[in-house]
C-alpha cells in the first residue's frame, strides 16, 4: 500500500497547525510498517522494485552482450574482409608475377648476350694473353695487362645438373704480374639499354673462396662521337667455391644529346677480376689473382633476373658467324696444318700448267656478316697465313688478293707456281666490334 501523507499545516478548530497527535501517530507506524515491509521485499528480491531493478540490471546485460555479440560480428567480418584482400592482393601479385615470369620466359631474344652458355668456339681452347685483349669463346675477351705476365684461359664442362641448361664455362687464371684482367663483351648498338634499366645475371665461383669480382659497363659512341660513359656497379661481389647465380642491375645513362660516331659505337659488358686502381671498386681488386670460372649469362631489360634464355645451338652459332666465321671445322683453330675438314678446293685455272697460272673462287659467307669482315687465308695444308696450297701441297709463293669485298662475300685470287694447277685453302672473316 502507498504511504500515508501526515499534514501539519491545515488549521484546526481549536488553533492548532496539523491533524491531532493520536491521528498522525497512527499514521506514522503504518508508514514505517509499510516501509519495513517494503525493505524485505527489497531484500528478498521477490516483488516490488528489487523484481523491477533485477530486471532492468539482466535487460541491461542482455542488451550489452546482445551489443558485443553484434560488435564482435562485424568485427569478425571486418576482420575477413581484410584477410580476404589481403589474400587477393598477395594472388594477384603471384598471378601478375607469374605472368611477368612467363612472359620473359616466352620473349625471344630477351638476352643481348650472345654465346652467355659459352657453347661455341671457333677460335679454338684453350690459349694464352700477355698484356693484351683478345677474343676466347666467341663474342668474348680476355684482357691481361702487365708486362710478362702471362695469363690463361680454357673453356670447361660443367657438371651435369649443376647449372640448368648449361654445358661449358669460361675459366680465366690471372697470374702475378697482372695490373688489370677483365672478361666482357660488346653489345652491338650503343641504343642497348640506354635510358633505363639492365640486369645482369650469371653463375660464378672461383678456385679460392673470397676471390671478387665487380662488373661494370660502358656506353661508346664510335668513331667520332660523343665520349665514352662508364658505370661501375656499386658492390663487388665476394665468391665461393661453388657456382653460384648472381644478379646486378645497372641504369645506363640516356643518350639525349649525344653524337653516335660513324661505327663502332656499342655498350661494353666487363666482369673485372684484378685492376690495381684504388679509385675503381674501391681498390678490393688490387693485386688479386687466382681463377675465375664463368657461366651462363645474360643481360636484360629491366630491374628483374629471369630464366636464362636457351637458345638452340646452331641459332648460337649464327649469332656469332655475324662477327666472326671461319671454313675449318668448329673446334679447329684457325692456322692449323693439314686441316682437310671443311677446306676450299679448286682446279681452276686460266692458263697452262707449264708456267703461272691465274686462279679465282668466289667465297660466300655463312650469313651476313656485320660489316665488310677482314679475311685471311691460310694454306690448307701448312696452315700459314695470306698463303693457298698449290696442287703440289706447296705454298704459293705469292700473296692471295681478296676481292669484291661485302658483308656477304668476296673473291678470292692468286697465281699458281710453275707447273701446279688449282688451290686448297681455308679463310676466317672477322667483322668484331
Amino acid at each position: 500500500m502507498p504511504l500515508r501523507h501526515i499534514d501539519i499545516d491545515t488549521p484546526q478548530p481549536n488553533g492548532h497547525l496539523g491533524e491531532p497527535t493520536r491521528s498522525a501517530n497512527i499514521k506514522h507506524n503504518a508508514n514505517i510498517t509499510e516501509t519495513e515491509a517494503r525493505l524485505v521485499a527489497l531484500e528478498d528480491g521477490a516483488t516490488g522494485a528489487g523484481e523491477q531493478l533485477e530486471t532492468e540490471i539482466a535487460a541491461r546485460k542482455a542488451a550489452d552482450a546482445a551489443l558485443g555479440a553484434r560488435i564482435d560480428a562485424e568485427h569478425s567480418l571486418i576482420t575477413q574482409e581484410a584477410a580476404d584482400r589481403s589474400v587477393a592482393v598477395q594472388a594477384e601479385a603471384a598471378a601478375r608475377g607469374n605472368a611477368d615470369t612467363a612472359l620473359s620466359a616466352r620473349i625471344l631474344n630477351k638476352n643481348r648476350i650472345i654465346n652467355g652458355n659459352f657453347d661455341i668456339y671457333q677460335r679454338g681452347n684453350p690459349g694464352t694473353i700477355t698484356n693484351t685483349a683478345a677474343y676466347t669463346a666467341d663474342r668474348w675477351i680476355c684482357s691481361s695487362a702487365g708486362v710478362g705476365a702471362t695469363s690463361n684461359w680454357g673453356l670447361g664442362a660443367t657438371t651435369p645438373g649443376e647449372i640448368p641448361d648449361s654445358r661449358m664455362f669460361l675459366g680465366f687464371n690471372v697470374v702475378a704480374g697482372v695490373s688489370s684482367a677483365w672478361v666482357g663483351q660488346w653489345i652491338e648498338s650503343v641504343h642497348s639499354f640506354a635510358g633505363g634499366k639492365a640486369t645482369v645475371s650469371f653463375w660464378m665461383r672461383s678456385g679460392v673462396a673470397g676471390k671478387k669480382v665487380g662488373l661494370l659497363i660502358q656506353q661508346h659512341f664510335g668513331s667520332g662521337g660523343s665520349s665514352m660513359v662508364q658505370v661501375v656497379a656499386p658492390e663487388v661481389i665476394v665468391l665461393t667455391t661453388t657456382f653460384t647465380k648472381y644478379s646486378v642491375t645497372f641504369d645506363v645513362p640516356s643518350i639525349v644529346g649525344k653524337t653516335v660516331g660513324s661505327g663502332g659505337n656499342a655498350l661494353l659488358l666487363t666482369f673485372f677480376y684484378a685492376d690495381d686502381r684504388p679509385s675503381l671498386f674501391g681498390g678490393q681488386l688490387v693485386g688479386q689473382t687466382g681463377l675465375f670460372e664463368l657461366a651462363q649469362v645474360q643481360m636484360e631489360k629491366g630491374d628483374k633476373a629471369t630464366d636464362f634464355e636457351w637458345r638452340p645451338v646452331g641459332h648460337e652459332l649464327q649469332l656469332c658467324q655475324r662477327y666472326y666465321c671461319k671454313s675449318y671445322a668448329l673446334p679447329t683453330k684457325a692456322g692449323t696444318p693439314n686441316s682437310d675438314s671443311g677446306r676450299i678446293a679448286t682446279g681452276l685455272q686460266i692458263s697452262g700448267t707449264n708456267s703461272p697460272s691465274f686462279s679465282a673462287y668466289a667465297l660466300r659467307f655463312p650469313v651476313g656478316m656485320r660489316t665488310s669482315p677482314a679475311v685471311t687465308v691460310y694454306g690448307a695444308v701448312s696452315g700459314n697465313p695470306n698463303k693457298v696450297t698449290m696442287s703440289d701441297n706447296a705454298d704459293s709463293s705469292g700473296v692471295p688478293t681478296v676481292r669484291g669485298l661485302s658483308e656477304g662475300g668476296c673473291e678470292i685470287n692468286w697465281v699458281n707456281n710453275a707447273g701446279t694447277f688449282g688451290g686448297w685453302f681455308h679463310f676466317t672473316a672477322d667483322a668484331e666490334i
